[in-house]
């Protein structure tokens, strides 16, 4: 009871925290609207900004962890404050603080939606769209786009996901195994599901004889 009525509480708080910071945006006061938001991870997470930022997500979602696994409602409100943080970040013109940002909260956010653990009430689809077209105009890290790459997959955007997969193994970051893995997945859709996501049936199996060859050719 007093696990669920603290995550209550940090939930609340930090919609707090985010609305205030909004507020201070509109105002022109950044940097205030900053501290506010760095004041907040530490006092309830007990994380500043530039440490969940110098860690990889492992070690970050680690530091969240609670009897063994991630705390749903604390990596939220760290994806949430980061993306807030990000906005900011780029009213400044701090591009460079900005959009890693943008990219880790992105991450933490698809993280929440493959496994199981998206907030009620958090929006958590709604911020991946927005740090979606937040990150469009750039070019994104490995990390961020295989991240990318697995969302557009669970989301249904098949499409997107196949280009995304062609991408990654030009600049190798995914393996043969990993596409054949893709492509047999996506064989087993029927065809409306595939024709939803933006593939025909006669399409995906041109896809997937089109991998086979690249992989033969890399070879």
């Amino acid at each position: 009871m007093f696990e669920r009525d603290y995550l209550v509480r940090l939930l609340t708080q930090a919609g707090l925290v985010i609305a205030k910071a909004i507020g201070l945006r509109e105002q022109k006061k950044q940097k205030e609207a900053l501290d506010i938001i760095d004041e907040f991870l530490g006092k309830e997470l007990r994380l500043r900004s530039r440490l969940a930022m110098g860690l990889s997500d492992e070690d970050l979602l680690s530091m969240l962890t609670v009897t063994g696994a991630p705390n749903a409602e604390s990596v939220a409100v760290v994806a949430a404050l980061l993306q807030q943080e990000a906005d900011l970040l780029a009213d400044l013109g701090q591009e460079d603080q900005s959009v890693p940002r943008y990219a880790k909260a992105l991450r933490l956010n698809i993280y929440l939606i493959r496994n199981n653990m998206e907030v009620e009430d958090w929006k958590v689809r709604e911020r991946i769209v927005e740090l979606i077209e937040a990150l469009s105009s750039y070019e994104i890290d490995s990390d961020t786009k295989l991240a990318l790459w697995q969302w557009y997959e669970t989301n249904g955007e098949l499409a997107q996901a196949e280009d995304l997969l062609y991408e990654l193994q030009d600049q190798g970051d995914v393996t043969a195994e990993t596409g054949d893995a893709f492509y047999e997945r996506l064989s087993a859709y029927d065809d409306s599901e595939l024709e939803a996501g933006g593939l025909s049936r006669n399409e995906m199996v041109e896809g997937r004889r089109q991998w086979s060859a690249l992989m033969k050719e890399n070879a």
